[in-house]
């Protein structure tokens, strides 16, 4: 019993923290490779450790969609915030999806979080899920 409780706590606590400095995304662009657009097919497009192209660490990915030349292009990828220019806190607060017209840019700031919709679970749902795992047993 003892030693369930406290395997259900490491794994628990283990979903909190993120292993690595970067964050992995997509990197693609539709009129390029046409998986990359809506719909989007992560299993046929490349995701990259975005700490291999800068020098400092970035913790948001990019997907952009414009429409051009009488269609829609889509360009995912590592957005080019470092800390050296933005703070890991301003990157984390600038998530969000910004408008002009038919146009989007989508920052998030997990990993491969601009390809789909996200499955990830908070800290709030970890909490009620060990709650509940503990009261059963």
């Amino acid at each position: 019993m003892a030693s369930l409780s406290a395997l259900l706590s490491v794994l628990t606590i283990s979903l909190l923290f993120r292993l690595g400095d970067g964050i992995r995304c997509y990197v693609c662009r539709s009129d390029e490779l046409p998986d990359c657009g809506d719909p989007f097919n992560p299993g046929r497009v490349p995701s990259s450790e975005c700490d291999n192209f800068f020098t400092q660490q970035t913790f948001t990915c990019f997907k952009a969609t414009q429409y051009a030349a009488g269609q829609y292009v889509t360009v995912r990828g590592c957005a080019p915030f470092t800390t050296d220019v933005f703070p890991g806190g301003m990157q984390k607060g600038m998530v969000g999806s910004y408008w002009k017209g038919v146009n989007v840019m989508s920052l998030c700031d997990f990993p491969n979080c601009n390809g789909a919709v996200s499955n990830k679970v908070g800290w709030l749902g970890c909490f009620a899920l060990t709650v509940a795992l503990l009261r059963l047993f």
